[in-house]
């Protein structure tokens, strides 16, 4: 800034070309400075968005496990109304044994038909209550298996959810990777534009003094015997008199 102002305050050197507004190398650093700082918002989003989806995950994991647990649980209580509803026929098959036997000692018996026929009608009771205890089983295994086709469905969705979900994090996680690997030649680029900000400085700061000097030159050389003792670059013209330049301007 303090170079450009020492151009602007005297005559420039026959051939310079004048440029207002900002020089172009600092408006390409800015556009990739800012390039580069909308790229990083973007992968601190991503990162949030793969920690989001992570715990997702973990839920869906723990919710399949606990409907893992709940089908055990409904294999169990199947296996037992099986092994009742199993009991249960065994024990109608016995009593129809047992019937049987009664009707043969009835056709033998004919002197004990009454006592003999009440025992069958309360066998017949017993019979029927079996029958009715083993229609309750069915109805319970049925209600079971459909509760158990259910769940299997649902495990089968979040299955479904969970393997979408993975596939996502995968691309997520392969994003974010190439974004840090964007993030990281951005800073490289950064640090080089930076070293070519200070080398082009230095560059100027070194032409204007040889312009300066060569200015000096000139002038002693039009004027013989004129005394440039006191001019040098840290000093400029104001109102008709050389004063030191303002470095904090």
């Amino acid at each position: 800034m303090h170079l450009m102002r020492g151009f602007s305050g005297g005559t420039m050197p026959e051939g310079s070309d004048r440029k207002e507004g900002m020089p172009f190398y600092l408006g390409a650093f800015l556009a990739v400075a800012l390039e580069w700082c909308a790229q990083a918002r973007n992968a601190a989003l991503q990162t949030q968005t793969l920690q989001a989806l992570e715990t997702r995950v973990a839920a869906l994991e723990e919710e399949r496990k606990i409907l893992g647990r709940q089908n055990e649980t409904y294999q169990t209580t199947l296996k037992q109304a099986q092994e009742s509803k199993a009991e249960a026929e065994k024990q109608l098959a016995e009593a129809v044994e047992l019937q049987a036997d009664f009707y043969a000692r009835e056709v033998a018996l004919k002197v004990q038909v009454t006592s003999l026929q009440d025992i069958v009608e309360a066998y017949e009771e017993v019979q029927k209550d079996l029958k009715d205890r083993c229609c309750e089983q069915a109805d319970e295994m049925e209600r079971m298996e459909g509760e158990m086709a259910t769940q299997a469905k649902a495990m089968g969705l979040l299955q479904v959810d969970y393997d979408k979900l993975q596939v996502e994090v995968c691309r997520i996680r392969v994003e974010k990777e190439a974004l840090e690997k964007q993030v990281a030649s951005g800073d490289a680029t950064i640090e080089e534009l930076e070293k070519d900000k200070k080398t082009l400085i230095q560059d100027m700061a070194g032409t204007f003094e040889e312009g300066f000097q060569e200015a000096l030159a000139q002038a002693v050389c039009m004027n013989p015997g004129i005394d440039i003792s006191n001019c040098d670059s840290t000093q400029h013209i104001v109102d008709g008199k050389v004063v030191p330049l303002e470095l904090d301007d």
